[in-house]
């Protein structure tokens, strides 16, 4: 996410001039020492503040369709694990080629039925 700046101001220690171009990365918000201490690159899902992660927004901007997405998650692994013994990645994954996006366009992977 992209903006340019209206004023001079500064952020985090840093000085931002009028027209400057300053971007927004999301994987750094999510790993942010101030937020989430020393072990901010860790995925600890059982982080007192675990849901501070900006995967789908926070406070006033987060995902309306957030609940869903979650529920859409949960059946699906509720429908994989009983099928499944064991789920094998085959190659290293490819990742979207996007600035806002940190997701994988292909992710070959076998499967070992139960």
């Amino acid at each position: 996410m992209r903006r340019t700046a209206t004023t001079d101001c500064e952020i985090g220690g840093r000085q931002i001039r009028k027209d400057d171009q300053v971007l927004m990365w999301y994987v750094s918000a999510n790993r942010d020492e101030d937020v989430f201490g020393d072990n901010a690159d860790d995925l600890d899902v059982e982080r007192h503040n675990a849901d501070r992660h900006l995967s789908f927004g926070y406070g006033f901007h987060y995902c309306l369709g957030s609940r869903l997405a979650e529920l859409q998650l949960r059946v699906l692994w509720e429908e994989i694990l009983p099928r499944f013994n064991r789920i094998e990645i085959q190659a290293e994954p490819q990742r979207s080629f996007s600035s806002f996006i940190h997701g994988y366009t292909h992710l070959p992977v076998r499967v070992a039925r139960r």
